[in-house]
Parts: C-alpha cells; sequence; structure tokens
C-alpha cells in the first residue's frame, strides 16, 4: 500500500466536491460514504486489517479513514441535494471534513512510518 498516494488520493475528493459546487452538479454521495470502496479502504477491510489488526497506527487509520468518508458523505448529500452554498461552507478550514481529512493525512504519514519501521 502506497500511504503518500492514498493520502494524495483522499485531498483529490474535497477538489471532486469542490468542483461539484462550482458547477452546482448534484453527486450521488454513496460513493463519498463508504469507507469500503476506495482503495485504501479494500486495504483496510482485507489485507491489510489481516495483517496489521491490533497495531495502534493501523487501528487509527480506519477510524481517521471511517471518519474521512463520513465527513466527505455530509457534504456531498448537501451537494446531492442542491444546497450548494452549505456544501461551501462545509469544505473550508476548521469545518469537521477538514478536520477530518487532516487527520486522515497525519494517520496515512504514521501508518507509513510504522509499516516502514517494522519491516526494517
Amino acid at each position: 500500500m502506497d500511504f503518500q498516494e492514498q493520502a494524495h488520493q483522499h485531498s483529490q475528493i474535497r477538489e471532486t466536491l469542490g468542483a461539484a459546487i462550482t458547477e452546482q452538479r448534484r453527486i450521488d454521495p454513496a460513493a463519498f460514504k463508504s469507507d469500503r470502496l476506495c482503495p485504501a479502504g479494500c486495504w483496510l477491510h482485507g489485507e491489510g486489517g489481516k495483517r496489521w489488526a491490533g497495531n495502534h497506527a493501523f487501528l487509527s487509520l480506519l477510524e481517521a479513514h471511517r471518519e474521512f468518508h463520513a465527513a466527505a458523505g455530509a457534504v456531498a448529500e448537501q451537494v446531492g441535494r442542491g444546497q450548494f452554498a452549505e456544501a461551501q461552507r462545509g469544505l473550508r478550514n476548521g469545518m469537521p471534513f477538514a478536520q477530518a481529512l487532516a487527520d486522515l493525512t497525519l494517520a496515512f504519514r504514521r501508518m507509513k512510518t510504522a509499516a516502514t519501521t517494522l519491516a526494517a
């Protein structure tokens, strides 16, 4: 698992939501809500869970990933309902989505460190 790449991919979700807001294009929130559909989620709930279950960094990443998708799903639901101004506010710094993204990025970094340390 390339943790740095996955952190980048998840930061791109902010761009995707922002573009939908700017274009006032409704989206399906289901794809944003699930923490099991993206490559990181598949790894976390599959191979990663088998290999790293019980590891503190892994468990922190699992929780941060779940919280990120819940926050992304909440913004996506607003976009899906056509509540573009509310969704735009939801992407601002200090809001749950921004905090969840920051927490997830940190969790990916910590998992990368743990994986590198244990592999050595």
